[in-house]
């Protein structure tokens, strides 16, 4: 599979998911108030997942790695993105604060994206060409 074609599945796969969530979570969160925290946590983690997977799946396709070199640049940039997703939550919760969006709802909604879509990640890479 290509890393295009990759990518794509991934980015469909991470929107079938995190819409199955934002269902789930505007159960528990019932306000309009927390249906805009979680509808807003859902578009930043689609845009960072996919933009985590393009930098994960374009370290499959470098030629000349060694499978030890492979594994580590994998894991590095594995580690990356868990820090970008980390860094990007707590920026979300200071953007909520400014905006007045309900906290619970907005930092329980992006972490629970983030944490499923990165669930489909592993699966994914293993196919990239």
């Amino acid at each position: 599979m290509t890393v295009a074609r990759s990518v794509g599945l991934f980015a469909a796969i991470s929107a079938a998911i995190i819409l199955t969530a934002w269902i789930i979570l505007r159960l528990v969160f019932a306000s309009d108030e927390q249906h805009q925290a979680l509808l807003l946590a859902a578009g930043l983690a689609f845009a960072v997942q996919v933009g985590a997977f393009v930098l994960l799946a374009g370290s499959n396709r470098r030629e000349g790695l060694t499978a030890d070199t492979h594994t580590a640049d994998v894991l590095v940039l594995w580690g990356m993105g868990a820090v970008i997703r980390l860094v990007v939550l707590v920026l979300f919760a200071v953007l909520a604060k400014v905006m007045q969006l309900p906290l619970d709802a907005a930092l329980v909604g992006l972490a629970t994206y983030f944490f499923l879509t990165m669930m489909a990640e592993p699966f994914l890479l293993n196919h990239v060409r």
